[in-house]
This record gives C-alpha cells, structure tokens and sequence, in this order.
C-alpha cells in the first residue's frame, strides 16, 4: 500500500488536468502507522534492508516533494508514526480540532529516522526532540503551533470544509501553483540575495507564459 501511494502521486502529479492532489481516509485514523508485523531482515543484507524496507517508505516522502502541484493533508483523525510524518511531507496540513500526532516508535525500541526525514526541516528541533524521544501525542491545537499542520477546522464540519478548500485550490492556473511549490521547496538554504534573484527569475518565468 506505501508503495502504491507514492506511485499514485507521481502519477498525479505527471497529469497536466490535476492542480491539486488530496490525501485522505476513510477510516477511523487518518493513519495508524506502519504495519511492520510479518517483516523480518534475516539473510538479507544491509543494502537489500535499506532498499526492499526502508525503500517503499522513502519513495512516499521522495514523492510527496518531487510532486509538481501541492500536495493536501486531510487529516480527519489521529495520525500516529508514518502516518503524522506523512502530514509533515505534505505542503499543506488541514486538521480536525480533534486529531492527535504522535511518533510512538521508540516505545517499540525503533529509531524513527526516516519519520524524522520527513518532518525535520518542518519542525523546531526542540518539539522533534521531544515528539521523537517521549513517544508522546499532541494536539492538533499544539501542532498548529508547532508547524506541523497549516489550520484547524471544526471536526463536526471538517469534510465540507476541507473540500471547499480543495476546490478553490483547485481553480487556481496549474503554474500558478507549480511555481509557488518550485520556490518554496527551492529557496531553503539560499542567502537573502540569492531567495530574492530566484523569487524574480520564477516569477518572470510564470508572467511570461500567461
């Protein structure tokens, strides 16, 4: 299924009629986590560990950011591991007043780094250590504030309202958004002068093929 949904999102995003891609559940969590029962590294070395376990997980996050239109978190309900760093790999992050996050994988004696890959450059360092090593969940109220999602909706009219999002998203000119997502994504780590060269250079860019 994780491999299934970072293909789903290239596939999206390849699509010049998709503006806008929109990841929901339709079960009670928006995502539980990772179901790693069954999985075993027996015989296999570390670089089939790395390619054939972490590999699958990975790709969702790699696609999450390579895709060219913004990627939307409808994230109706508690989002618990893969699930809460899923929310982090996407643009935007709209929540239920009632959703938790929460990184539990070091009550399970796991190191959650590629959970942190997703959510590191998103997250002050000082809630990712705490999220990270207390295993603990937070509101939706204290991600607000901690960056990981975007707004908070009423949870008794989150779908209605969260859809009337997406559809506005949606009307927006497809370069319009591709070249928000392209800087955004672009000019972290660029100095003052270079984020303002890049900001001109994109925008000429976009104007010009109106």
């Amino acid at each position: 299924m994780i491999a299934g949904l970072a293909g789903t999102i290239r596939q999206l995003g390849d699509r010049s009629d998709v503006h806008v891609i929109a990841i929901r559940s339709r079960g009670e969590t928006f995502c539980g986590g990772r179901d790693g029962r069954g999985e075993t590294a027996a015989a296999l070395t570390p670089y089939q560990v790395r390619h054939q376990m972490m590999g699958p997980v990975l790709s969702v996050y790699e696609a999450l950011m390579a895709a060219p239109v913004p990627v939307v978190a409808c994230v109706h309900a508690d989002a618990i591991g893969f699930g809460a760093a899923l929310v982090g790999g996407c643009d935007i992050a709209l929540a239920s007043a009632a959703a938790k996050f929460s990184f539990p994988e070091i009550s399970h004696d796991i190191a959650p780094t590629m959970a942190m890959s997703s959510v590191i450059r998103k997250l002050p360092p000082a809630l990712l250590s705490y999220l990270i090593y207390s295993g603990e969940s937070i509101t939706a109220a204290e991600a607000l504030q901690g960056g990981l999602i975007g707004k908070i909706l009423p949870a008794e009219s989150f779908t209605e309202l969260c859809g009337a999002f997406l559809t506005r998203l949606a009307a927006r000119p497809r370069p319009v958004l591709e070249t928000i997502k392209k800087y955004q994504h672009g000019a972290v780590g660029m100095s003052a002068a270079q984020s303002f060269d890049y900001a001109g250079a994109l925008l000429a860019l976009v104007r010009q093929a109106k």
